[in-house]
C-alpha cells in the first residue's frame, strides 16, 4: 500500500471537532434539563418540543465526542484496514436517525395538542426559549465550520445541524410564545412545532443520504476519477481498465486501479502518477500486459502483478 495523505490536517480536525463535541454536550444537557421542565410546568408545546429535540442533540453530542475518542484510539489499529476513518460516518448517521426520530415525535405530539389545547404560561416560557436560543447560537459557534471541514467530516456535520435544528426550535417556540401572548393566537404554539418537525426531518434525510454512501462505499466524485484516469494515461502507453475511488474516511480517500501497459512496470509507478490527489491516501494498482493475451484468445493471461 502507498499512504500518501496528510495525517496532520486529519487530525487537526478530529482534534477540533472533538473539542467542540465535548463542550456543547455539557451544555446542552444543562439547558435540555430547563427547557423539558420549564415546558410541562408552563404548558408550551413548542418549548417541550424544544426541549425533547435539546435531549436528542445532548444524545448526538455523546455519540459524537465517543466517535472521535473511538477514531483517536484506533488510529492505528491494525485490524482496521482502511483505519477509523467510517466510524465518523457511523456516527453521523446515528444521530440522523435520531434526529428523525425526534422530529416524528415533536409532530405526533403537536398534532395532540392542537386536538387538545392545554393552558400556557406564556411569559416564563419565552424567557426559556430565549436562554435556549442563546446557548444554541454559543454552540453553534463553537461547531462553525472551519476551513470546509463539513464538507468531509459527517459527525462533526451531524453535531452542528443538531444545533441548527436546535435554534430553529428555538425561534419557532418564540414566535409562536409571542404571537399567543400578545395576540391571542395560542394556536400558534403547536402548529410551530409541526413546522419545526417538518424541517428537521427534512435535514435528517438529507444527512442520512450523506453518510449512507460512505457507509456503503458509494463512488467518490466523478471528476476525481477523470483525474486519477488523466494522470495515469498521460503518454498513450498505459489505459486504465477498472477504477474505483471511494471514501474511508473525512478528508480520506482509497482507490483501485486495473491498468493495462504495453511494457508493465511495478504497481509503484504508477502510484508515484497519482501522487498529489487530494486525500488519496490508500492506492491498490493491478497490472496487466497491453494487449491481453487472454482477451487475443491466443494463450492465458500472464499473471498480473498487484501493490
Amino acid at each position: 500500500m502507498h499512504d500518501h495523505s496528510c495525517s496532520s490536517g486529519h487530525n487537526h480536525d478530529h482534534e477540533y471537532g472533538e473539542r467542540g463535541t465535548r463542550l456543547v454536550f455539557w451544555l446542552t444537557m444543562a439547558t435540555m434539563a430547563v427547557e423539558i421542565i420549564s415546558g410541562w410546568l408552563f404548558g408550551s408545546m413548542a418549548l417541550l418540543a424544544d426541549g425533547w429535540h435539546m435531549a436528542s442533540h445532548a444524545g448526538a453530542m455523546a455519540v459524537a465526542w465517543f466517535a472521535y475518542f473511538w477514531a483517536r484510539r484506533n488510529a492505528d489499529n491494525p485490524d482496521l484496514v482502511f483505519g477509523a476513518g467510517k466510524v465518523n460516518a457511523l456516527a453521523g448517521f446515528a444521530s440522523a436517525v435520531g434526529l428523525f426520530l425526534v422530529a416524528a415525535f415533536m409532530g405526533a405530539e403537536s398534532v395532540m395538542r392542537i386536538v387538545s389545547p392545554v393552558p400556557i404560561s406564556f411569559g416564563p416560557a419565552t424567557l426559556v426559549a430565549v436562554i435556549g436560543l442563546t446557548v444554541n447560537l454559543v454552540s453553534a459557534w463553537w461547531l462553525r465550520d472551519e476551513d470546509h471541514v463539513h464538507d468531509h467530516d459527517h459527525n462533526l456535520k451531524a453535531a452542528y445541524m443538531h444545533v441548527l435544528a436546535d435554534a430553529l426550535t428555538s425561534i419557532l417556540a418564540i414566535m409562536a410564545l409571542l404571537g399567543g401572548r400578545f395576540w391571542g393566537l395560542a394556536w400558534l404554539d403547536p402548529v410551530m412545532g409541526i413546522v419545526g418537525a417538518l424541517v428537521v426531518g427534512r435535514w435528517a434525510l438529507g444527512l442520512l443520504r450523506q453518510t449512507a454512501r460512505v457507509l456503503l462505499d458509494h463512488r467518490a466524485d466523478p471528476s476525481l476519477h477523470k483525474q486519477i484516469t488523466q494522470r495515469i494515461e498521460h503518454g498513450g502507453e498505459v489505459r486504465v481498465r477498472d477504477l474505483y475511488v471511494w471514501n474511508v474516511g473525512p478528508r480520506r480517500l482509497a482507490a483501485h486501479l486495473t491498468v493495462e501497459d504495453t511494457t508493465p512496470r511495478p504497481p509503484e509507478y504508477y502510484k508515484e502518477l497519482v501522487v498529489g490527489v487530494p486525500h488519496l491516501g490508500r492506492v491498490t494498482v493491478e497490472v496487466h500486459a497491453c494487449p491481453c493475451p487472454a482477451e487475443s484468445g491466443n494463450h492465458p493471461c500472464l499473471e498480473s502483478s498487484h501493490g
